[in-house]
């Protein structure tokens, strides 16, 4: 091979040629790196959408749950359960119809005026709803097997277990209730007793509102429950899903009592709660998390209120149910 041939193939590049690679090299590269953000952001809007319609549902699932055992008191009618004169008292119990033992008010619906409400909220976010439900839970206790008429039957609360004197429980027969500490001695339910065949059921309260955090707005509820330390029952806070930023409700109340709602009213126009048979719940749920792609400027028609999102960085659900009050609609038409 001549010299001048050695001295071609052995230049290299030139400077027009290297430019050219590293022209080629940058438009590859970002290719490469806008389809990762993309998927990165598609990825992001895929995950927070997810989550948004999870915690949406699990709110409204808790809720319905609740609802659909306002007004459930046994055979007795709320206006026939008296409270046991050995009952303790509630620590940090609520007051304006919320408190614990107070079964004529066992649903009713408020607006969070501030941050204080009902003597046991203090940190409600202001204009939201709140909803008081109290009830019986669907677990029955019995003097005996119920299915067994052979069984030997003593009066004594004992099928299918004895009562937890961590809980609280009301005992109803067809006439009459009595809420009573499980600690306590129960009453006698054999025959002749004033709450001869009586059933015991544990109680529940669960007073339903938004909770400011200081940072994501919570879908919490006080409850009652025992208190160890202090070894009394009392009304605890229990936060159930995270980003519930707003909730509001639409009451069907039953003015001619035929069993069928004639007027969706709000908390503040309800003239008869023991009337409402429907509820329209309405939620306003937000991601945990910013996105900084994202801007919410919209607005959200929560029944009769609108809502302006925030302008942030938040992606926001609206989610609407309507549930039906099995028990008052049933006592409303058998006329009790």
């Amino acid at each position: 091979m001549s010299r001048s041939a050695l001295q071609r193939s052995a230049r290299g590049f030139s400077l027009i040629e290297f430019m050219v690679a590293i022209l080629l090299g940058t438009i590859l590269i970002t290719g490469a790196v806008g389809v990762y953000l993309g998927s990165k952001r598609s990825y992001t809007e895929v995950e927070q959408v997810a989550s948004l319609a999870e915690n949406a549902r699990f709110s409204l699932s808790v809720l319905e749950e609740s609802l659909r055992h306002v007004g459930f008191f046994g055979a007795a009618g709320p206006g026939n359960i008296l409270p046991d004169g050995d009952l303790g008292a509630v620590t940090g119990d609520c007051t304006g119809g919320a408190e614990a033992y107070d079964v004529i008010n066992f649903f009713f619906g408020v607006q969070a005026g501030g941050a204080n409400m009902l003597g046991c909220i203090t940190d409600a976010v202001p204009n939201t709803d709140i909803l008081v439900i109290k009830h019986l839970a669907p677990d029955p206790g019995y003097d005996a097997d119920p299915a067994d008429p052979t069984a030997a039957r003593d009066g004594t609360i004992s099928f299918p277990a004895g009562l937890a004197a961590t809980d609280t429980y009301v005992i109803v027969n067809a006439e009459q209730g009595l809420i009573f500490d499980g600690a306590d001695t129960a009453p006698s339910v054999a025959e002749g007793e004033v709450y001869a065949n009586g059933i015991a059921y544990p109680y529940r309260l669960a007073i339903y509102y938004v909770r400011d955090t200081g940072g994501v707005p919570t879908l919490a509820r006080k409850v009652l429950q025992w208190d160890t330390t202090a070894g009394a029952m009392t009304i605890a806070t229990q936060d159930l899903v995270e980003g519930v930023e707003n909730m509001h409700f639409l009451f069907g109340e039953d003015n001619d009592l035929d069993g069928e709602p004639d007027v969706f009213a709000n908390q503040a126009t309800v003239t008869d709660w023991s009337q409402v048979l429907v509820v329209r719940a309405f939620l306003l749920v937000q991601s945990t998390a910013d996105d900084i792609d994202y801007v919410d400027d919209r607005s959200y028609q929560l029944g009769d209120v609108t809502v302006a999102a925030a302008n942030d960085n938040r992606r926001r659900i609206l989610v609407q149910s309507e549930i039906t009050l099995r028990n008052p609609r049933l006592r409303l038409r058998g006329g009790a």
